[in-house]
């Protein structure tokens, strides 16, 4: 029996009656189950799909965040169906994502609901014909026989969010999610006493396996709603923390601006002292975002020691790297046009950079030359390549599966090469870039991010969101910046798109050679809310934004 199964069951039967999962919509809770609840309906829809599904088959689970979705889910690992965790199919923009999901994985059979089946016969017609639909809504609950899982059977398939390129299926084993599991319990200190608080979406890792799974995982309580609820109301998601009593957190950098924004007379109901852990990752961690909640939340009785900048990726089931619990977070502030010659130089003025934390034990990281292929030192920029038994098999159907096979002379442990820069200090990962994203303009490096951030913090009121890439232009590289602000006059706009330029050249001692300013939401994104910057290139060449 394959691990991760076992200490499911296990603590299914060990917690018993204790409260597992709580749904809520706003302030108000919609749905909770036990463990015991939780374990029988599992077992229940587990029954159901023996009855349809061979193993090894692959089934879309297309369900809005909720307890049926975790079912779905769990069922699919004590069946070995291979579940493809996706979210709800509302437009024909998000069924063309699907379709393309669909013709790389060959799935047979769906598992949704009888609103979002409504849809998907509106939307995909006589596609949909092609596939078996498990209805959780309509089946009736079997005797479910033990399966023979082995430990290297895959477990499924979590297609990348596709921020850097065409989303991919990770193969994730049942030893990657015990190892992984394991991982973070060990070094964030996860266990029976934590109530997690979460809004992620669960067909994304950091909320499936960061915050639910873990949960399961842990013998904890974990009380989640969806991403759509927190956008449109983010003081629910602190509300849950202040009255449950979250004692985990885990999120991205603009969840927090976005609770940054509140008013003070929203953020005066809540206390926020029995967070533990303050997990801000899957993006750039900035420096005035951490500074911004530490002075701004103190009155909500926030300890900034909780703050914990983290980093991982799908393709090691999802945690590599985070700060121990408790000890706060480190940054190092770095000569700016040093780093364009990809040297370190510490000094007391210039760009902050937050680490990532340590690498957790059971991992393992290297820096590697990207000219060499060689280890470098600490204090050297380098491409970050993982190891261990986290690391996923490859990409379904063997795309780009050479960066899941990277060696050492004399060493058999595989690697996987991430396409992330950075480097260590003092035992401190930090990253500064990805390969693809770095600008070479007259010989020298110059990081998307960094530019990103530069022109956020100079226009914090203004502008959300901005991306920063090169195109080719005259017989050679040109910066491009491109950013979303809300509705201004024509006349602020073009003071807005001034600013942008000026604070470049006198930082970066380039100039832009286009500054587009758009519309909020124009920009593309995944479906985790990431803007995806070489779709924003691709169409700027194109003329289409």
């Amino acid at each position: 029996m394959a691990k991760v199964c076992d200490v499911i069951k296990s603590n299914i039967e060990k917690y018993n009656d204790k409260l597992l999962y709580v749904y809520y919509e706003g302030y108000n809770i919609l749905n909770k189950v036990s463990y015991r609840e939780f374990g029988d309906r599992v077992r229940g829809f587990a029954g159901y799909l023996q009855s349809v599904v061979s193993k090894g088959d692959r089934a879309l689970i297309i369900l809005p965040s909720g307890i049926e979705y975790l079912i779905a889910y769990v069922a699919c690992l004590f069946t070995n169906t291979i579940s493809i965790p996706l979210y709800t199919i509302n437009d024909v923009t998000q069924l063309e994502n699907v379709k393309r999901i669909i013709d790389d994985s060959d799935a047979e059979y769906i598992i949704t609901n009888n609103e979002q089946l409504k849809v998907l016969e509106k939307l995909m017609g006589e596609l949909l014909e092609e596939f078996y639909i498990c209805n959780v809504d309509e089946y009736g609950p079997m005797s479910f026989m033990e399966e023979e899982l082995a430990d290297n059977d895959m477990a499924y398939l979590q297609y990348t969010s596709g921020s850097t390129s065409k989303a991919k299926g990770v193969i994730i084993s049942y030893e990657n999610m015990y190892t992984n599991l394991m991982v973070m319990r060990n070094h964030l200190k996860f266990c029976d006493k934590d109530t997690f608080c979460t809004w992620l979406p669960l067909y994304f890792d950091m909320g499936l396996l960061g915050s639910a799974m873990n949960t399961l995982f842990d013998g904890a309580t974990c009380y989640f709603t969806s991403a759509e609820c927190f956008m449109k109301q983010p003081d629910s998601w602190l509300n849950s923390i202040s009255v449950y009593r979250g004692t985990v957190v885990i999120a991205p950098n603009f969840a927090y601006e976005m609770c940054l924004k509140l008013s003070d007379e929203v953020l005066s109901k809540f206390d926020l002292s029995s967070i533990r852990v303050m997990v801000n990752g899957s993006e750039l961690v900035r420096s005035g975002t951490l500074s911004s909640l530490a002075e701004r939340f103190k009155s909500l009785n926030l300890n900034p020691m909780t703050f914990n900048p983290s980093y991982g990726l799908a393709e090691n089931t999802l945690v590599v790297s985070s700060h121990i619990p408790g000890t706060g977070y480190k940054s190092v502030t770095l000569d700016e046009n040093k780093l364009r010659e990809n040297i370190l130089e510490f000094t007391e003025d210039g760009l902050d950079i937050v680490a990532c934390g340590k690498i957790c034990d059971g991992v393992i990281g290297k820096i590697v030359s990207i000219t060499t292929g060689e280890v470098v030192g600490e204090d050297e920029i380098g491409e970050l390549w993982v190891g261990g038994n986290s690391v996923a098999n490859g990409y379904w159907n063997g795309v780009d599966n050479e960066n899941f096979e990277k060696r050492f002379p004399n060493d058999s442990t595989r690697f996987f090469a991430t396409g992330d820069l950075g480097f260590i200090h003092e035992d401190y990962l930090y990253i500064v870039g990805r390969k693809k994203d770095t600008i070479i303009i007259r010989g020298k490096n110059f990081y998307s991010q960094d530019i990103e951030d530069l022109v956020l913090r100079n226009n914090k009121n203004e502008i959300s969101v901005a991306v920063a890439f090169s195109v080719d232009m005259n017989d050679q590289e040109e910066l491009v910046i491109m950013a979303e602000l809300d509705d201004i006059e024509k006349k602020k706009k073009e003071e807005i798109k001034e600013s942008i330029k000026n604070v470049v050249i006198n930082n970066c001692k380039i100039v832009p050679n286009e500054v587009v300013l758009c519309e909020t939401g124009v920009l593309p994104r995944t479906d985790s809310g990431k803007v995806q910057r070489q779709v924003c290139r691709k169409k700027f060449i194109q003329e289409n934004l």
